[in-house]
């Protein structure tokens, strides 16, 4: 079995201004690399989650997750108290593509064994060893926050 206890929810985040010059942010905290996927500055609030939004989150992960990686969902229903799976997220869903819709976050599409789950992202954690953890685990946190 492996080592759940260096696992956390996971996301990331950057670019440039507007005219093309990248912001310079002291030290990056969570909310600054989030900025920076938005290209918003340092003092900028961060946006709400949208459907313009979302789509902007979307394109960003889509070129900086390295695919296909490892997380863990966790499953609850009436005959589970909780079930936690390790999955590989194969694919990063389109927001208008997603059978959630696109204010329910961006989905991914996920493997475990020979089934394919269409999952939230932001119910996935990521190990922190993981390169995908930090821009999985902004990305949730941005989504829980700004909806």
């Amino acid at each position: 079995m492996q080592d759940t206890s260096r696992l956390r929810s996971a996301s990331l985040v950057g670019s440039g201004h507007q005219d093309g010059h990248p912001f310079h942010f002291s030290s990056l905290n969570q909310e600054d690399r989030i900025r920076k996927v938005f290209g918003l500055s340092e003092k900028s609030p961060l946006p709400p989650v949208r459907e313009d939004t979302l789509a902007a989150y979307h394109a960003y992960l889509a070129e900086h997750l390295a695919l296909p990686f490892e997380a863990l969902c966790c499953e609850s229903g009436i005959d589970v108290r909780q079930l936690v799976h390790y999955i590989q997220i194969v694919e990063l869903i389109p927001p208008h593509n997603s059978r959630s819709g696109s204010l329910q976050g961006l989905c991914c599409k996920a493997q475990n064994h020979k089934v394919t789950l269409e999952l939230s992202l932001a119910e996935c954690g990521v190990r922190e060893d993981n390169p995908n953890c930090q821009l999985v685990d902004d990305y949730a946190y941005w989504y829980v926050n700004w909806r």
